[in-house]
């Protein structure tokens, strides 16, 4: 009875049914996993042996490629060495034939300009003796002249150094006059000046003191009307005020008067003096101006007559010296001409001719 309960149990059959359901599902599922794994794996190992493959092939290219070149380099190399070794052969025989060429060249121009070296060196022969004497007759001329110009110079120097003296001697003793002359005329108008100037400064403060005084006595006579009509006015006011105010006022104008006249007496004083002190001193200024400049012209016209004596005695000198160095000079260039001459003709004399036997021609091929 429990076996047959176990058989027909519909819901018990129903588990076993979902349970090894699941388990199928489970193993279809490990399967599915392991084939994605596999599947996975041989992609990878694909690639790889993909790879490698492009690997090969880039080698087994590069290895033909550098097979290709070398042969390429080889036969390039062989191009080359035939070509220098056909470009070395062609440079030697131009080279050879060019020699040669140039030899014969030589040959013919050296015979060709045998005969005419000597004509030349005969012409040049004849023209050196001609310039010989010509340099002869012509270094005495010269020499004469320059002689003739060097005591004339000399002698030209010398009188326009003493005329060039005797002139300035002249300006400075002209320029020394007026000097003077001016000195003085400057110390006369110095003196007028100060003279004027003193006597315009009196009388400005004289006129200066005649206004004020006539402005004081006119404010004296306003200030007397003005009090005695304030008198007047105030009499009826209180009679003692009046008083005591005018009389206030008359020791005011007084004691104002008073120090006005001595203010300007005090100041006609100082101007005085002043004016004194400046003639006294324009006096002596213009005194040591004029004394100064003196002494200044005697210098300078000593010194200028000792600069001329030593200018001309320096002239002199070295017009002397140039004279006889340039008299040396001539001389020995004369000598040295004269040698030179002498060595170049016999030199030419002993050149002979050469007889021209062996001509050849120029001969293109």
């Amino acid at each position: 009875m429990t076996g047959a309960s176990d058989t027909h149990d519909p819901i018990a059959a129903a588990e076993r049914g979902i349970a090894g359901s699941k388990n199928l599902i489970a193993a279809v599922a490990d399967e599915l996993s392991q084939q994605q794994r596999w599947l996975a794996h041989y992609q990878v190992a694909e690639k790889r042996h993909a790879r490698r493959l492009k690997f090969q092939e880039l080698i087994y290219w590069l290895e033909i490629r550098r097979r290709r070149l070398m042969r390429m380099l080889k036969r390039l190399g062989l191009a080359l060495l035939s070509l220098m070794r056909s470009v070395a052969s062609f440079v030697s025989r131009t080279a050879i034939s060019l020699f040669v060429i140039l030899r014969r060249t030589v040959i013919a121009c050296a015979t060709w300009l045998r005969p005419r070296a000597y004509a030349l060196a005969l012409l040049l022969r004849r023209w050196l003796a001609a310039f010989w004497a010509w340099t002869v007759a012509t270094s005495h001329t010269l020499a004469r002249a320059l002689l003739k110009a060097i005591s004339i110079g000399w002698a030209w120097l010398v009188v326009e150094a003493r005329a060039l003296a005797i002139t300035l001697q002249r300006w400075v003793s002209v320029a020394w006059a007026w000097t003077r002359i001016n000195a003085a005329i400057l110390a006369r108008a110095s003196l007028k000046r100060a003279s004027i100037a003193s006597s315009w400064i009196a009388t400005t403060l004289l006129a200066l003191a005649i206004a004020l005084w006539r402005w004081l006595i006119r404010t004296w006579n306003r200030t007397r009307a003005q009090t005695r009509i304030l008198a007047r006015a105030s009499s009826r006011a209180s009679s003692k005020g009046a008083q005591l105010a005018s009389s206030w006022i008359a020791a005011t104008s007084l004691a104002l008067a008073t120090t006005l006249r001595q203010w300007l007496s005090t100041a006609s004083t100082w101007a005085r003096a002043q004016a004194r002190i400046l003639a006294r001193t324009s006096l002596k200024g213009t005194q040591h101006a004029s004394s100064w400049i003196a002494a200044k012209s005697r210098a300078a016209n000593g010194t200028l007559q000792r600069s001329l004596s030593a200018g001309a005695a320096w002239t002199g000198a070295k017009a002397g010296a140039s004279a006889r160095i340039s008299a040396a000079a001539a001389s020995a260039s004369y000598s040295w001409a004269a040698l030179k001459m002498r060595a170049m003709s016999h030199g030419v004399r002993r050149t002979k001719p050469q007889a021209d036997t062996d001509h050849r021609a120029l001969v293109v091929r």
